[in-house]
């Protein structure tokens, strides 16, 4: 069965305490799903650009021509079985809430029924593959 996991760990204040940032949580998690066999592909839609105000515009330009979709999840997981293609995407540990664009996609891809999760650290992608009935 295909069904979308989320968690939203509880706030102690509207303050950032700490907790791992992004990329550390994305490395993690990687690592924990290919030692389970599952592949995940990483979408670098959060890229920084370079130069100045003119350049970073025309950069984003050429990036959104090339299929650049704000809001995409950060992984596209590949399981073990044909056709089992599910979405995580991934937030820092404390703080950082989803995008309005990061919403709709997220609503999106249940809507068609493909499993996605959301993450603030690395041993939740393991329950969500899990979850999704990837792995027991």
């Amino acid at each position: 069965m295909t069904r979308a996991w989320y968690i939203q760990p509880a706030r102690k204040s509207g303050k950032r305490t700490g907790g791992m940032a992004e990329r550390p949580v994305q490395r993690g998690a990687i690592r924990l799903l290919a030692m389970q066999g599952i592949e995940a592909v990483h979408v670098p839609n959060g890229t920084h650009l370079a130069g100045d105000r003119l350049a970073r515009i025309k950069q984003m330009a050429a990036l959104r021509a090339d299929g650049l979709r704000p809001g995409f999840p950060d992984l596209i997981l590949f399981g073990k079985q044909p056709l089992q293609i599910g979405f995580i995407e991934v937030k820092r540990e404390v703080g950082n809430e989803l995008s309005e664009d990061q919403e709709d996609w997220r609503d999106d891809l249940i809507e068609r029924r493909f499993p996605w999760a959301m993450i603030r650290q690395p041993e939740e992608a393991l329950v969500a593959v899990r979850e999704w009935g990837w792995i027991k």
